[in-house]
């Protein structure tokens, strides 16, 4: 698992989604609500929370941050 800040979040007429930056690292990685390994606990996740994910490498869009849960 890698830990990562929540650095946006963007809840916009049922499109919930956000961006997770890697613990020492400047890029971000893309993340939506399907991605929480409870998607129910999106409303209560907000920008600055450590979260634990792991990375799916996708063709057309890069990364994504999957698996995510509240850091341990």
């Amino acid at each position: 698992m890698i830990n990562g800040t929540v650095s946006k979040l963007v809840v916009s007429f049922g499109s919930n989604w956000g961006r997770i930056r890697p613990r020492g690292e400047l890029r971000e990685v893309f993340f939506n609500s399907s991605s929480l390994m409870h998607p129910e606990e999106f409303a209560g996740l907000v920008e600055g929370q450590l979260v634990d994910f792991e990375e799916e490498k996708h063709l057309n869009n890069g990364t994504q941050a999957v698996k995510i849960r509240n850091h341990i």
